[in-house]
């Protein structure tokens, strides 16, 4: 119950609003000042119906100490006469509308609450589990903005209203997670090696592992080529590795920018890009020594000529189907072969590999040792 007004009846004050109920019961109200009213009471006080209106004395009102004849003094703060002594116990209903249950929250957002009482609602206040109030609104439409920067992870939201005599109502309980982290993706395959570099062809399994960290989740993430939106996947599992089929056989041999961006279930979004180089083309490679049907002995160098559109990795050299090694990087691609104790016929041939993994062999040269 608020707090008392104590406060004196005027000496000589006017004749109040107020009547003998059945004759046992006289109410007197005299006011005092913008918050204050007094009250006598003569008798054991019941029901006093008054012509500005009834009012209800509560077994639990205030009272002073008896006077003389049996008078009775009550003090009590009222809004107006008509409520002067109507005891207000009953509660304001009050439901959290806004944001539903087991929502995925960032940023700043508005919370909102339906609340209804008997006489008046006086505010509403929100609050963060149960106890940190975000906010208080005193009319309708009752909402205030939260603003969820620094305060991640789970947790729970319910709206208490007042009503005048401050009696409270709370609503339920609304379960929310926020989340203001931003997904972490990794590059997956393919992945950079000093051989292929950045260098692809055919049909490629691109990906990428995306975690939330163990917040909202992954909602979905997308593919796109050079900006250009190529499709999607919806979320999985925390910290999985999603994967594109990229088939690179109807493009053009060039760098291409592939993006993955990654949505959680609060709204965030991350992205991440590779550049990767499409190279379909198959290299060109020419056995230039020895030629074919030549006659060779002791140690043979075995020339070649080799190049790519892109980028050539090698030049290697087989002899009846053996490789020679190491391989030649480096123009000019050459190679030599010890032919001691190998007489007879042989067949020659040069075979070249660029970073994509595209070979081309040349044609063969067959050749005898004496």
């Amino acid at each position: 119950m608020p707090d008392k007004i104590d406060m004196s009846i005027p000496t000589g004050a006017p004749t109040p609003c107020g009547r003998l109920n059945g004759g046992e019961i006289q109410m007197r109200i005299f006011t005092g000042g913008a918050r204050g009213i007094a009250v006598a009471l003569v008798g054991a006080g019941a029901l006093a119906a008054a012509s500005c209106g009834e009012a209800q004395v509560g077994a639990n009102d205030p009272v002073s100490a008896p006077g003389a004849a049996g008078e009775q003094e009550l003090r009590r703060p009222a809004n107006d006469v008509a409520n002067l002594l109507d005891d207000d116990v009953v509660p304001p209903t009050v439901e959290l509308t806004s944001p539903a249950t087991d929502s995925f929250l960032r940023g700043t957002v508005a919370l909102t609450a339906d609340a209804s009482d008997d006489v008046g609602v006086a505010r509403v206040d929100f609050l963060l589990d149960g106890a940190t109030v975000i906010g208080t609104a005193t009319q309708a439409p009752y909402t205030v903005n939260w603003n969820t920067a620094a305060v991640s992870g789970p947790h729970s939201l319910t709206a208490q209203a007042f009503d005048a005599a401050g009696n409270p109502g709370t609503s339920s309980a609304v379960s929310v997670l926020v989340d203001n982290a931003l997904p972490i993706i990794l590059t997956g395959p393919p992945q950079y090696n000093p051989s292929n570099q950045n260098y692809v062809r055919g049909i490629v399994n691109v990906g990428w592992a995306v975690t939330d960290q163990s917040l909202s989740g992954v909602a979905y993430v997308e593919f796109l080529q050079n900006g250009v939106w190529m499709g999607s996947a919806s979320g999985l599992p925390d910290a999985s590795t999603y994967y594109f089929s990229w088939d690179t056989r109807v493009l053009g041999n060039r760098s291409y920018t592939l993006t993955l961006r990654a949505t959680d279930r609060a709204g965030n979004v991350q992205t991440s890009t590779r550049s990767l180089i499409v190279d379909n083309a198959l290299p060109f490679v020419a056995l230039t020594a020895p030629t074919n049907g030549a006659q060779v002995s002791g140690v043979v160098t075995l020339s070649a000529n080799a190049s790519d559109s892109q980028a050539l990795l090698y030049v290697r050299f087989e002899v009846d189907g053996e490789m020679l090694t190491p391989f030649s990087t480096s123009a000019p691609f050459t190679k030599t072969w010890d032919t001691t104790g190998k007489s007879g016929t042989h067949q020659i041939v040069a075979i070249a590999m660029d970073r994509a993994g595209n070979t081309k062999r040349s044609t063969v040269a067959t050749v005898t040792v004496p």
